[in-house]
């Protein structure tokens, strides 16, 4: 139970672990662990750049793979494309400010703007193929700009 006494699952081996394993993608391949801040930072630095969001495991289980995986997906793209990644909090509201459908996504930038955005895990060969065509795709505008957007009520006219 939780402290207003709502029972909620323990969490998974996996999802203990998950900190840790985006730890080893900093100190062991230098792909930056971000905050709103830094991401916001790295949004504005020149060149493309790919920012891992991430969900918890427990969540959505792509996102252990996907965060083994990036290092080498950032090696078969051989661009020396900047990468990041973002915890799950904080994945969530970049998540929302640039319309991503869900997480895990890998959100590529250029040189201040937004250019497109993986969703999911994929195969191997289709993935590698995703990540090259957002290298060559133009900067656009985002497909959202974080305004939460709700029904209008029947009262209103």
């Amino acid at each position: 139970m939780n402290a207003t006494g709502v029972w909620t699952p323990p969490r998974s081996a996996i999802s203990n672990n998950f900190g840790a394993l985006l730890d080893r993608l900093e100190t062991k391949h230098g792909i930056r662990n971000l905050d709103q801040a830094g991401f916001e930072a790295f949004l504005g630095e020149a060149g493309n750049g790919v920012a891992l969001l991430t969900e918890e495991p427990d969540a959505s289980p792509e996102s252990w793979d996907i965060a083994v995986l990036f290092p080498e997906l950032l090696t078969a793209a051989g661009t020396g494309l900047r990468a990041a990644v973002l915890r799950p909090a904080d994945a969530r509201i970049v998540q929302q400010r640039f319309g991503v459908g869900r997480l895990p996504a890998l959100l590529f930038v250029r040189d201040g703007g937004y250019v497109g955005v993986i969703e999911g895990m994929h195969d191997w060969a289709e993935f590698v193929a995703e990540v090259a065509a957002q290298l060559h795709k133009p900067v656009t505008r985002a497909p959202s700009i974080g305004i939460t957007v709700t029904a209008a009520s029947a009262a209103c006219h």
